[in-house]
């Protein structure tokens, strides 16, 4: 019955016809992962995409792992084909407030070009090895200018450790920047195995000691004997706890404890990086995390200003999270969190705050 009949259209009806006529296409989706309604526009678009059925593997056979992680775990954007050769398409999940867990999928059709994808990620990768390069072969020739010092003048001494100290920060500057790009092309992968997190953690502290040493500052490990093998990246893990250990070295004083710890819990792993030093110089606790924010450095000016994002990055593709606390003049605890069993970390880690 049309409206002006003498009677008014059901209110369900007329919310039924409003959600079809949307042009972007709408899936509701339980808290177990099933969908439960779709709009006219998600029926024409994304026909493999019924009430009923469980998303994620039919998301994960459009795209990669990582990129359905976005979508369906921290509720951010990204971009892939529904089908081979099809339209780009924009995904993005949305948590229904005061809901269980259940959510609301919107799709739509993106003038994105996988081809300018492609040929950005490509120019990354190219610009990426091209400097690494050359910056090898200057930080190896500061390198022996510092081992042979004899020849050297103190002002000559001083310059060769100049470059040395920069040919270091450029060095972790470019591996930094490459991956922070991969990331935003979505190409940032893991290769997930069994890892021992606490071998993990000694040979990080094995190859930073002799640094940390070098500022007067003492590093310890604590591990708990029980701590399981988790489903991780080994090379990624790595760099997560060798950025947090850093990042607690440069930017404190001589005398500064540093302690990594680790310990099991409940279908987790929480690895805890802490110092006694200065704290964090943020009014803002959350600056840590922001690309390029950085207090004031103790020592040489290694890091690249984007560890600590790169580092909560790494944690949440790996469906963790990392936390901090700290107090000016007490020191700063991060706190890595990660799911022993990944498929357990996608409905049990936390999700990216919005």
């Amino acid at each position: 019955m049309k409206p002006g009949d003498g009677q008014r259209e059901a209110p369900t009806e007329l919310l039924q016809r409003s959600f079809d006529s949307l042009p972007s296409s709408i899936v509701t989706v339980d808290a177990d992962g099933y969908v439960v309604l779709t709009n006219a526009t998600a029926s024409r678009m994304l026909p493999m995409i019924t009430p009923g059925v469980e998303l994620r593997p039919i998301l994960e056979q459009m795209t990669n792992r990582e990129k359905v992680d976005l979508v369906l775990h921290h509720r951010t954007l990204s971009t892939f084909p529904a089908e081979p050769d099809g339209p780009e398409l924009h995904w993005i999940g949305w948590e229904i407030p005061g809901s269980g867990g259940e959510m609301v999928l919107t799709v739509w059709e993106t003038d994105w070009s996988e081809r300018l994808n492609e040929r950005r990620a490509a120019f990354a990768m190219a610009a990426s090895h091209e400097l690494r390069g050359p910056l090898t072969t200057l930080q190896g020739f500061a390198e022996i200018l510092n081992m042979e010092t004899d020849n050297l003048t103190p002002q000559q001494l001083e310059a060769a450790q100049v470059i040395e100290r920069t040919a270091r920060h450029l060095a972790v500057l470019v591996d930094d920047v490459f991956d922070m790009s991969r990331n935003s092309f979505g190409e940032l992968r893991l290769t997930l195995s069994e890892t021992n997190l606490g071998d993990v953690i000694k040979s990080v502290a094995a190859t930073l000691e002799p640094r940390v040493a070098d500022r007067g500052q003492q590093l310890v490990v604590d591990l708990d004997p029980d701590l399981p093998v988790i489903e991780g990246d080994e090379s990624r893990l790595t760099q997560i706890v060798t950025n947090l250990v850093n990042n607690a070295s440069v930017h404190n004083p001589s005398g500064t404890l540093i302690e990594v710890s680790a310990r099991p819990g409940d279908g987790f792993v929480e690895v805890v990086v802490s110092d006694d030093g200065n704290g964090l110089p943020f009014d803002d606790i959350e600056d840590a995390f922001r690309s390029f924010r950085r207090g004031q450095t103790q020592g040489d000016r290694t890091g690249s200003g984007i560890g600590l994002t790169l580092a909560r990055l790494l944690a949440r593709l790996h469906l963790g999270d990392i936390w901090v606390e700290s107090t000016p003049g007490k020191g700063t605890v991060f706190t890595v969190r990660l799911p022993v069993d990944r498929e357990a970390g996608i409905d049990g880690a936390t999700r990216e705050p919005s």
